[in-house]
């Protein structure tokens, strides 16, 4: 089963964006968004919405209620 790490980090790949520009784009330490990517922390619920608007993913899909 895929985790909510893996989507995340699929996604920034397909959008050729480091875990920086992300974290940057989020004000967030880059290294809080690499604990998101590898599944050591899980964001607050404002932060997962930051996400899901920056990937432009539905937040059922990346907390893996839905699969697109």
């Amino acid at each position: 089963m895929e985790t909510m790490g893996n989507r995340l980090k699929r996604r920034r790949i397909e959008l050729n964006m480091k875990q920086s520009d992300i974290a940057k784009i989020l004000n967030i330490n880059r290294v809080t968004y690499q604990g998101y990517e590898s599944d050591k922390h899980k964001p607050d619920i404002d932060t997962l919405v930051k996400i899901a608007d920056t990937y432009q993913l539905s937040l059922d899909y990346i907390t893996g209620r839905y699969k697109q």
